[in-house]
């Protein structure tokens, strides 16, 4: 139990430090920090729609380079940011892509026991991989460059739903605040624990903090409602953030609108 204690507490720790972190990087002098969110909202839907349009390795693996010069432009760690994206990869990938070798019918590659690969299931399982890779760095930049309040600002600037923009509003913020309850459960019961317990007590314990936690959650978000309704709440929050486009906010927006040009020429020129 002890242990299981200091593995939750650790994890709870490492969370709030991210997030943290990422507040940081958000507030460097790079590239992407100096661009509006509402261009960046538009820019990173076009590069992921182009990226996902794609079908050629070459191409999105020239997007991927793209999104690495990037992050190291807007000063972010390169490790870190990879880090974000490729620990995710193997997970999501390796249950959709890696079966496609055996299925999907070409000319052999290789044998393991019964199945045969094939050149053109690996081709799809390395065009899927990278693509997903490539969507998911842009999206990786993103957040990384952006504050929390600039996006919820920018996603209301373009009509997104008031109740969509409140519940992603709320749900960051409280977030930490719930992990903070949870980390102090944690610290009291280790503090009061005067032996070991085996594992069915363990999970016992476990379940209880659980439950704890989600009741706590759900008296939090009624009186949190209710104290809204009171200040006058009608399923719409007004962001205090004034945006003012600057000549880097049209300079990336040229360079968007000239990379997807380029990339459609492309396309069109590959056989």
């Amino acid at each position: 139990m002890p242990d299981m204690l200091n593995k939750t507490a650790r994890e709870v720790l490492e969370f709030t430090t991210d997030a943290i972190f990422s507040e940081r990087y958000a507030r460097r002098n790079g590239l992407l920090q100096r661009v509006d969110p509402r261009i960046k909202v538009i820019s990173l839907v076009v590069l992921v729609g182009t990226v996902v349009s794609l079908q050629s390795v070459r191409l999105i693996a020239a997007f991927y380079v793209l999104a690495l010069i990037l992050a190291v432009a807007s000063k972010l760690p390169v490790v870190e940011f990879t880090k974000r994206v490729w620990v995710f990869i193997p997970i999501f990938t390796g249950v959709i892509a890696l079966p496609s070798i055996f299925m999907i019918p070409g000319e052999p590659a290789f044998r393991v026991l019964n199945l045969t690969a094939s050149w053109k299931g690996i081709h799809w399982a390395v065009l899927f991989t990278l693509r997903v890779a490539t969507t998911v760095s842009y999206a990786v930049l993103f957040t990384m460059t952006s504050r929390w309040n600039d996006i919820i600002a920018a996603l209301a600037y373009f009509r997104i739903p008031g109740m969509v923009v409140t519940i992603a509003t709320l749900t960051y913020r409280y977030i930490f605040l719930l992990a903070k309850l949870l980390l102090d459960a944690m610290h009291a019961r280790r503090a009061r624990l005067a032996g070991e317990l085996g594992m069915v007590e363990s999970w016992k314990e476990a379940g209880k903090h659980i439950g704890a936690t989600f009741i706590k959650a759900n008296a939090f978000g009624e009186e949190l409602y209710h104290a809204m309704l009171s200040r006058g709440y009608v399923n719409e929050v007004r962001p205090m953030v004034d945006f003012k486009l600057k000549g880097v906010d049209y300079a990336f927006s040229a360079f968007t609108a000239l990379l997807v040009l380029i990339t459609i020429i492309l396309v069109r020129g590959l056989p």
